[in-house]
Order: C-alpha cells, then structure tokens, then sequence
C-alpha cells in the first residue's frame, strides 16, 4: 500500500476543509445530533457486509432525509512513519489517531461514500445521491459520552450550486446550440425505433447490404501537440504522459456503449517551441482553437494515405483556458468536423490524469455529440444522467456505461451518412500507446501533483479508488480538493489490489479478460413503411452476443438490413408520393414574414446536392424560398423523380424499376419495365421559322417517354430573346406562360413525371420529361 500522507503539515488534518473548485457551489448548513446506532436494527442487518464487530453505524436526519453512515476503520492512508510537527516542539509520533479514521458508504448505496474522523466527535465527509456533505462538530458545546463516542451539536454542510436551473458550470467550452445536422440525425434515430412491429404477407427484395449500414473498423489517426508549458511542467516525461492520456481515451472509445468500433492511433507527437513560428496559445480558448486549426491544416500532408496524415489534432496546454465568461473552461472543439482539414481539432488544458475524460469528451464533439443535456437530446431519450462523457460538466463518469443513448446514435448516424470516410484507412505507422495502466506508473502523490501542482498530496478520508480528493491551500489553509474524478486505473489500494473503474479489485491482467462482441439474433421485420407503391422494411441486431467487455473488439458488418414491401402501384391522384409529403406542410409559413400563412409547398429537385437527395426539400409555390422540411422522406420515396432508386433511413439505395430493392430491373426507352426497346419508336423533328409571339412546335401525346426539347441560340446567342414555353391539354400554361418568362432553372413535377427546365444559363435551353 504507498504512503498516502507522509510528514507534512498534517496538525491540520482533523481540521481540512473539503473543497470542490470544480464546481461554483456554496454550503448550505444545518445542526444535526448524529445517533450511534447498533448494527443489528430490527433484526435486519444495515450496509453490513461482513462480521466485522468494530464497524459503526450513525444515523444523521437533516435535510428531510435519513442518512445511515455504515462505518469501517480505515487508518492505511497514514504511513508508519507518519509524525506531526508543531513549531518550536519536537515531532510527535502519530500512530495513536489511527483509531480515530472510518470510511463507508451512506444507505447501502454503493456509488455513494463516507470518510470520517470519529476522535471528538463526527469530523469529515460523506456523498450520497450526487450531493456532497460536511459535518463537524461545534465548538465549545457541552460533550455527551455515549457508548464511549463522544456525541453532541454538529453542523452539516451541503454543497450547493450558484448557478439557476442550468445546473453546475460548464467545464466544456462547447456552447449548446445545435447544428443541422444534430437534429437530423436525431429525428432519423426517432425514425428508425418505429421500424418494430413485423408485417405479414409482404413480398421480399434482395436486401441489398450497404456500407452505410455496416458496422464498420474506424481509424482516427491523431496528431499530438503539447506547448512550451506543458514541456515546463512534465519535463522529460511529458511524451509517455500525454501517450497515457491517449491511452485511456482509446479505451474509452473501445467500450461497447458507443456502438462502434473505434480505435484511435497517436501518428505523431509534436512540442511547441517559444519561436513564435506555432499557434498562439492564450487563455482566450476560442481564439487559441482557431490559431491552432490553422496552424495544424499546414502542417499535415496533402494524402490521406501518407503515414503521418492526420484525421484529428489535439493540442495540450497549461494555460487556464477561458471561456465567453468563465475560466472553468478545461477544453473546446468544433462540433462535427471529423475528416475536415480544417477544422478537425481541439484544445485541452491539462489538467492532470482526468484530462484523458476531457480528451475523450471533446473529440466527441469533433464526432458530432452535443452535450447530453440539450433539449433535442432530452427530446428523445428523456432526462439523462450526468454521468456520461458528454454530460457538460464531467464528474463521477459511469465507467460502465460512459456513453449516453444520444451521442451512441449521433455518432452513427455520423459515420453512416458518410461523414468518417478517412477514418476507414489503417495507420501505417502509428505510435505504440501504454499498455499498462497509468496508476501503475503514477503514484497517488503524483497524481495529485499533477492535477493541483507540486507539493498537492493525497488527503485523509479517502475512501480507496473513488474520487481523488488531494491537498492544497485556499485563503491561507489547508484544504482538501477534487476534480470528482476517481483514483487513476492501476492505482495500488492493498496487498495484491488496485482500481479499476473507481472499484478496489484484486491485480489481474486485463487483457487476460478481454472479449470480443458478437451479433446478436436480428429483429423481425418491421412495419412497412408504405400500404402501396413500394415500402421498406427494416430489421435490426446488436452486437450483444457477447456484449465485447475488457477492452474486446466491437462487431463489424451489417447492422441493419432491409426488404421491399406494399409493390402494388397507388391509384393515380396525379402526384408523386414526395408532392404528397411536401403537400402536408401547407399553411407552415417557417414563422416568417416573408411568406403567408395559406403557403403551398412543392418539392425541389433543382440544385439539391447528392447527399440531400432523401431530405424532404420543399420550396414555398411561386417563390424561390425553399426549406428542409424533414431530415428525411418516407422511406420508399423515389430519390429523384427520374431513378428507381428510393430513400431509405435518409440514404439512397439502388431499387429496380419493378420497385425491389436490390433488383436489376430496368426501363427500356419506351418507359417498359425490363423491356427491349421494340415497344415504341423515335420520334425527331426541327422547328426553324418562328414567328413573333408565340409559336406552336409539336404536341407530346400521352404515354411518350424521355422527351428532350432544345432551343438552340440565334447565332449561338444566349440571350436571343428566344424562350421555351408549355401548356397542357387544358391550354393552361406550365412554363413561361403570358409573356412572364422564368430565366433560370426549374423543375415542375406533372402528375407524377418531371419537367425539368434548364433555364438561359447553358447555350440551349430544354425541356425534358
């Protein structure tokens, strides 16, 4: 077991103040009488778990609340040769307050915690439920003996957040606001959980896998940048210091509640010299981000396939960064920004072995994860606790269960919309990361020196491998501080003992446990998502069988497959199914001025990237104002009006024209199904003598197909004044009617086909359908 306090200034050890500087708080006191209590109450045993006669249990009431603290000796924090010295007088042996320290735990909660002195009364503190106490006794009130523990008025403390409703102080300089492309993610996962109840009596498809589906090994190869403060601080050790941080992210990324397999590679390590040729570091934290992107975006290689390419940068500093109003800043990052050049980094401020939570946290961001408690998150998956990696604030991390519901479904929502296609390559040459781990190389003290400077030690009170609670001075006296993180993995806590996960277990080799995931059954089908015209299906499977635990690889393959259903055609009502879901926004005006309340919707192809193609784009009828509607169309929707491919969970997935999905099926040029071309015949002509005003060119029977008209320019002219115009059966005009021209392109859906309108910007104008 090592020393956890030496001979330091510990006269005041009866007497430390137990402070948070992580968090804004303020004590809220009461006066309490703690009653000592036999541990058989009623015949039932309480937060007993062995025999052990010299146990204790109190029973403190205040706060409308009743805590039992079941207490233990715990005297192995203080060293054989532990002495007190008072100046002027000689060093006194201190061997006889070993009796005095209890730790435990609060009614029999196991994530709660007591560490208490009981020589002259209650002394100490203990945390249950998230909120920590205080209790002392008061001074110069009468003693009680009571079953030889000296009994009488005490005062609690609770610890109490300043701040409103908000909560505790963001530690994460990451703002809450959300972008796009986070409530989109978020309302295709809404989507994808209605895909449960099985549906009889529908005919299968192929049930063509995509990549986009896939489970697949992720690579995130990563720079490593520490400034000159940081080479000031940890000296010749700060590689394998930082290389230890990156090590328990990379298991933080390897644990199965991310639902992904990950792994991060350290491809170089680089230290900033005082040459004025790097970023400006500075305790401005988002001016220091944008210095460093910049910075960093010149320094790698051009190819992703270079061995020392970068997907992510990470730059640490001993600078306190600040915030837009707080200093409690401990890092920052773009949110969403994974494979951008750019804008894929981060900044961290070193803050001793928890800044590898930080490190983890904040490429989260990078990953796309907003903190656990917005409201879009909330919206989903209800109130979540703040002990995830994404929580705002980090504090009492869930080790066995880091990541939330929320940012397990952003980030695949993340990587299957393709936006960590250069994580798919495997490092060539990446830099070997500790596999020990960092308690063993770490001593209690240094860890303590490292989170709260040199000369911090380890306080009394501590209850082995929970939070690391570590001395230091506040207003002139010696306190004892948190960070709210536990002991450091591998940390000694007895004979043949050490932490794993802020638990005190036998030493084993971890890797001699490690398991790999293995998929589970699939899921039934689904409901289909259409009752005509060509729906899909979906069904499901985890990767739970076994669930990989110790570090174990996460399953790799198809996650989520598919099948065609509801084949036979709708009636006809003269629209496409897409017109039909734009339709259904009519009278959303956006709540803005610029449109009315009685506004009609209709889609828009024209313009849409590839990547949009399976959004629901709909534009404002008349107006050139057009807004994402959904994040995603009905699955079954055809992607362009023109394929037979259709959208499914927001993705396009090749279909044929017989409407299964994986089918090979296609249209002849007669617009026949799986035809041979001998259905139909080409039809041609040229209209050369136009006259002024409007010219009659040909009439488009019914049933034609793949339609192409051209005007060419007067003399290869653009602007020949010379325009397209159409009208149909009924003499009501469709494009450039009544002498009002549209210049530029368009595309008008006609009872379930497409006129698509190029507009004067190519040399020839056309209509095609």
């Amino acid at each position: 077991m090592p020393t956890h306090l030496a001979a330091v200034t510990s006269l005041l050890a009866l007497d430390l103040l137990l402070l948070s500087p992580s968090l804004s708080s303020s004590l809220d006191g009461v006066l309490v009488t703690p009653k000592m209590l036999d541990p058989d109450l009623n015949g039932r045993h309480y937060f007993r778990t062995d025999n052990e006669d010299s146990g204790v249990i109190f029973l403190i009431t205040a706060f409308q609340e009743d805590f039992y603290l079941n207490l233990r000796p715990d005297a192995q924090f203080i060293a054989p040769a532990f002495s007190m010295h008072f100046p002027g007088s000689v060093p006194k042996q201190g061997t006889h307050l070993k009796h005095c320290f209890y730790s435990g735990d609060v009614n029999s909660d196991r994530d709660s915690f007591a560490a208490l002195s009981l020589c002259g009364g209650l002394r100490g503190a203990f945390g249950y439920q998230g909120v920590e106490y205080v209790i002392s006794p008061l001074k110069n009130s009468t003693l009680k003996q009571v079953q030889g523990i000296l009994q009488r008025p005490h005062l609690l403390q609770r610890t109490k957040n300043n701040s409103p409703s908000t909560g505790a102080t963001s530690r994460c300089g990451v703002g809450s606001g959300l972008n796009h492309g986070i409530l989109e993610a978020l309302e295709r996962y809404k989507g994808s959980r209605h895909n449960k109840r099985p549906s009889n009596g529908t005919r299968t498809g192929g049930g063509q896998r995509s990549r986009r589906f896939a489970s697949i090994t992720r690579y995130v190869e990563t720079l490593i940048v520490a400034d000159e403060t940081m080479l000031k601080f940890h000296g010749d050790d700060l590689q394998l210091y930082l290389l230890t941080l990156m090590a328990t992210a990379a298991r933080l990324y390897k644990h199965p509640s991310i639902q992904n397999p990950i792994n991060i590679a350290v491809v170089k390590f680089m230290v900033l010299t005082d040459d004025g040729k790097g970023p400006k570091v500075t305790t401005n934290a988002a001016m220091t981000l944008r210095s460093f992107c910049s910075w960093q975006k010149k320094w790698n290689k051009v190819s992703d396939k270079h061995p020392e390419y970068w997907d992510t940068a990470i730059l640490f500093t001993k600078q306190d960064l600040c915030g837009a109003s707080t200093c409690d800043t401990l890092g920052m990052a773009d949110v969403g920004t994974m494979c951008d050049p750019k804008r894929s980094c981060s900044v961290i401020e070193d803050d001793g072995l928890p800044s590898a939570f930080t490190t983890a946290h904040e490429l989260g961001h990078v990953f796309n994860m907003p903190h656990d408690n917005v409201k879009a998150c909330e919206e989903v998956f209800g109130k979540l606790k703040e002990n995830h990696m994404m929580s705002p604030t980090l504090i009492q991390i869930d080790r066995t269960n880091p990541w939330s519901g929320c940012s397990a479904a952003i980030i695949t929502d993340f990587l299957d919309n393709g936006y960590g296609e250069c994580l798919l390559d495997e490092p060539a040459k990446p830099i070997t990361l500790p596999e020990e781990l960092p308690g063993v190389r770490y001593t209690l003290s240094r860890q303590c020196e490292l989170a709260f400077g040199l000369g911090s030690k380890p306080c009394p009170y501590m209850q082995y491998c929970s939070k690391l609670w570590c001395t230091g001075r506040a207003r002139g006296q010696l306190v004892c501080q948190t960070r709210h993180f536990p002991w450091a993995d591998g940390t000694s806590c007895g004979e043949g003992r050490f932490c794993l996960s802020g638990t005190c277990v036998e030493k084993h080799n971890i890797n001699r446990y490690k398991m790999d995931g293995g998929w589970g059954k699939w899921s039934p089908y689904g409901q289909c998502s259409r009752t005509c015209g060509g729906g899909v299906q979906l069904a499901k499977r985890e990767c739970n069988n076994p669930e990989p635990s110790h570090g174990g690889s996460f399953c790799e393959g198809v996650r989520v497959k598919y099948r065609s259903c509801s084949l036979d055609p709708c009636p006809d009502i003269g629209k496409s199914f897409r017109e039909e879901q734009c339709e259904a926004f009519n009278g959303f005006n956006q709540s803005t001025n610029r449109l009315t309340t009685t506004v009609g919707w209709v889609p828009k192809y024209s313009g849409v990237s590839p990547r949009d193609k399976c959004k629901l784009i709909c534009r404002a009828n008349g107006t050139g104002y057009f807004y994402v509607l959904a994040p995603k169309v009905v699955d079954g929707t055809p992607c362009t009006p023109d394929s037979t491919s259709v959208c499914v969970q927001g993705k396009c997935i090749k279909a044929g024209c017989d409407g299964q999905l994986g089918s090979k099926k296609k249209f002849d040029k007669c617009r026949v199904c799986g035809g041979d071309n001998k259905s139909c015949k080409k039809v041609s002509g040229l209209f050369t003598k136009p006259i002024h005003g409007y010219n009659f060119v040909v009439t488009v029977p019914a049933g034609a197909s793949n339609v192409d008209v051209r005007q060419r320019g007067y003399k290869g002219l653009i602007n020949d004044d010379n325009y397209l115009a159409v009208k149909n059966g009924q003499s009501r005009y469709l494009l450039n009617g009544n002498y009002i021209v549209s210049a530029v392109e368009r595309d008008i859906p006609i009872k379930g086909s497409l006129l698509k309108y190029s507009g004067k910007k190519e040399m020839g104008k056309s209509d095609s359908q």
